[in-house]
């Protein structure tokens, strides 16, 4: 990365996010020399900066924090702040979020060894969801909108399953 001369690391995956903001300085014992961003707090800049124009979405949306943005890299408003800027969207929070968040059940690749486990945990949050009324699950991490995804399929519960980035290219305007 250093030999590329980049000033600027731009992650889509959370763990790849916090691997290279938090993990590779440590290893390396120094700093990386240059900055990491997940996508969403590009967007974030992007869109507030006047270089992104988004178009009306009105349906009812909630979000979803993905345990390695959030919690363990403490990333909360990026996402929330390019949801709540997309005219006509109704955003609610889940019941439990931000810090209190629960896992998606995805993470550490638990489908490997207990899938009924994986199942649950992403059931559990689906419920969840529902009970905020949303329309539309987003969320900030690929691996989140499969484990959702597949939750929502197995319940047969009536709701999209996005992540922002996807949201946001659905209404950027030309």
């Amino acid at each position: 990365m250093r030999q590329t001369k980049a000033r600027k690391l731009v992650a889509g995956c959370p763990s790849c996010y916090h691997t290279w903001l938090h993990d590779y300085p440590k290893i390396m014992g120094e700093p990386l020399g240059f900055e990491v961003q997940h996508l969403s707090q590009l967007l974030e800049e992007l869109i507030a900066g006047g270089h992104i124009k988004l178009g009306e979405f009105e349906r009812s949306v909630t979000y979803h924090d993905p345990c390695d943005l959030g919690r363990s890299s403490g990333v909360y408003d990026a996402p929330r702040n390019v949801i709540r800027s997309i005219p006509g969207i109704s955003f609610t929070e889940m019941e439990e979020n931000r810090r209190n968040a629960l896992c998606c059940g995805g993470g550490g690749d638990v489908a490997m060894t207990n899938e009924a486990l994986v199942d649950a945990v992403g059931r559990r949050r689906v419920e969840q969801a529902q009970a905020t009324g949303a329309q539309v699950l987003l969320s900030a991490c690929q691996q989140c909108k499969r484990t959702l995804m597949n939750a929502v399929r197995q319940e047969k519960v009536r709701m999209r399953v996005l992540d922002i980035v996807e949201l946001v290219a659905r209404v950027m305007e030309q």
